[in-house]
């Protein structure tokens, strides 16, 4: 025997033979778990380098927050909604062999897709290991009767496990999900339960991010995102308990075991998030307003930045409001004064030069502390326009043209119309 010669069979090149094992472990659901863990040890890392109080107040806001975004992630792709084993079962291995095994054997559902298990007792029976776990997914699309080209994918899978020549026990429970008529529906009813969750839990996993955003802005509403988050995934629990199927699935094997299925590990963790999310948003809710500066500090927000710009409108609009009402008042009193005195002389002006006395009520500019969020954003109109060009002056003007053009101008600013004729009639030049 050569160096070159190992695992090579006359002359051909080498060749291993394929090692059949069963997939034990999903990993896509692998993966979301490994991504979550790598952002919580990032985050960690920075905690040392965070000096009092603010160390623990981070750790414990990453914390939770994580664990929301990872429990809707999993609880969207696992296979755990639904579940049920049944250990030292007889049953027939495969088809032409006639010959029985006893073997464990499990099914999982989740939202796209049924798993199915088959475990031998002992493992190793008639000279093969038997460790089966096959997966039969029904995204999306319902499809035809019948197992053609046009069927739905569970039936199209289904069709080709049986060519493969799958164990009996594998093939009987996913036929149960290949009925579609009259009463017996379980594929379709599973199948739109889970289409329905899913759509609830990709709107919360938005809403999540949404809430993590606002809390660093606007603590209330931040509340509310976390509010609506729980309740998409609360949502999504009570519709998969009640569309996923309107019979009762019972896979019967033996008089003795008979698959009856209950809730599992997923549907749980979304309830229990959803729960959790609910009570949050209501408790930091009621804490921005009761003590707004205790769960500023917790939050590490700065409790004026969004008050100050509310006060400040407040006051505003309550001065605007007083305003008014002077004014009101004033107008009341000068009707009575003059509906009481109406054939009275008018009384002559104390002082004239009381007419050229002009008043800018112009209201004081808001400062950039005092401008609203949506303000901040907007473009300054005021600034891009110019101001009008002087009017022409005339340069052999007299000294009474100019006289009667400032004086129109010091009427026009009285709030009256600059008309030259009303403008004599106050100065008393008219002929």
């Amino acid at each position: 025997m050569g160096l070159y010669t190992a695992f090579r069979k006359n002359g051909a090149p080498t060749f291993y033979e394929s090692a059949k094992t069963p997939f034990a472990a999903d990993i896509l659901e692998s993966g979301l778990i490994f991504c979550i863990v790598i952002l919580a040890f990032s985050f960690y890392i920075v905690l040392p380098g965070i000096r009092g109080k603010e160390v623990l107040f981070t750790f414990v806001r990453i914390t939770v927050s994580l664990f929301i975004g990872a429990s809707i992630l999993l609880s969207n792709f696992a296979m755990s909604w639904e579940e049920s084993v049944i250990t030292n079962t007889t049953t027939k291995y495969k088809a032409g062999t006639g010959k029985d095994i006893r073997a464990e054997i499990g099914l999982h559902i989740g939202l796209r897709g049924v798993n199915i298990t088959l475990k031998g007792e002992p493992e190793t029976q008639l000279n093969e290991t038997i460790n089966y776990n096959e997966h039969f997914s029904w995204e999306w699309r319902q499809g035809r009767l019948g197992f053609g080209p046009f069927a739905g994918r569970f039936a199209r899978e289904y069709r080709a496990a049986q060519f493969r020549g799958l164990p009996l026990p594998v093939l009987w429970i996913a036929e149960y999900f290949t009925f579609d008529g009259e009463g017996v529906r379980w594929g379709r009813f599973y199948r739109q339960a889970g289409w329905y969750t899913h759509i609830l839990l990709w709107t919360a996993f938005p809403l999540w991010v949404l809430a993590n955003i606002l809390f660093f802005v606007l603590l209330r509403y931040g509340a509310y995102m976390l509010l609506l988050t729980g309740i998409c995934m609360v949502s999504g629990n009570i519709i998969w308990a009640t569309v996923r199927n309107f019979n009762t699935l019972v896979i019967p094997f033996s008089a003795e075991h008979i698959m009856m299925f209950s809730f599992s590990s997923a549907y749980w963790l979304c309830l229990i998030t959803g729960i959790m999310c609910i009570v949050l948003g209501i408790v930091i809710y009621i804490l921005d307003l009761r003590f707004p500066r205790h769960i500023a500090t917790f939050f590490n927000v700065d409790v004026l930045q969004d008050s100050e710009e509310i006060q400040v409108e407040e006051i505003h609009a309550a001065e605007a409001e007083e305003r008014k009402d002077n004014d009101d008042e004033e107008d009341e009193d000068v009707e009575k004064r003059t509906n009481g005195a109406s054939n009275a002389p008018r009384p002559q002006t104390s002082n004239d030069d009381d007419i050229y006395d002009v008043r800018f009520d112009i209201p004081a500019p808001k400062m950039r502390s005092e401008r609203t969020f949506t303000q901040r954003f907007q473009k300054n109109r005021r600034k891009t326009k110019r101001p009008p060009p002087p009017p022409p002056q005339q340069e052999n003007s007299s000294e009474e043209e100019a006289y009667e053009n400032a004086e129109a101008v010091r009427f026009y600013a009285k709030g009256k119309r600059a008309n030259p004729r009303d403008v004599q009639l106050e100065m008393g030049t008219t002929s």
